[in-house]
């Protein structure tokens, strides 16, 4: 090859990311995907396992959830969830919430094991990294899990 060939090949290549206008990955940052998977009755007090799937493309980290959690019957409760983890890019993992006593919630306290229970979990997802905040949005309907007392899937 002749030198001239060679260093404008060499060039060609060096200029090519800058010519398809991509100069590296595209950062995507999307709001992660929730879903109530369970509520268990531990003691007096039930707990939420939230999943949340993210579809970023970078690493997020959790910090703050403000959350609440209104039943079709019953009162609604509100809380606040401190949260340190670490979401991998486009995966997902499960939070525990604590949404209360029995006494807060008498819709899940007296719920039968043919009844089910229709909710909207509303949330504000707060991010230190990327600085974000995410609303979140899941609605459901929970009833006794077959075998497991205490607990609503």
């Amino acid at each position: 090859m002749h030198k001239r060939t060679l260093i404008a090949l060499c060039l060609l290549i060096l200029a090519l990311p800058a010519l398809t206008g991509c100069g590296g990955m595209r950062r995507v940052v999307g709001a992660p995907t929730p879903s109530v998977q369970e509520v268990e009755k531990i003691g007096d007090r039930y707990i939420a396992r939230l999943r949340l799937d993210s579809p970023a493309s970078v690493p997020m980290v959790l910090e703050r959830i403000d959350w609440s959690f209104r039943p079709a019957r019953g009162p609604e409760v509100r809380g606040s969830t401190l949260l340190d983890l670490r979401l991998a890019p486009v995966a997902g993992d499960v939070v525990r919430i604590d949404l209360g006593s029995g006494a807060q919630l008498p819709a899940l306290a007296s719920l039968g094991r043919d009844d089910t229970l229709a909710y909207v979990f509303e949330a504000e997802l707060h991010c230190s990294e990327p600085n974000v905040r995410f609303p979140l949005r899941y609605q459901g309907a929970l009833r006794p899990t077959p075998g497991k007392p205490d607990s609503f899937r």
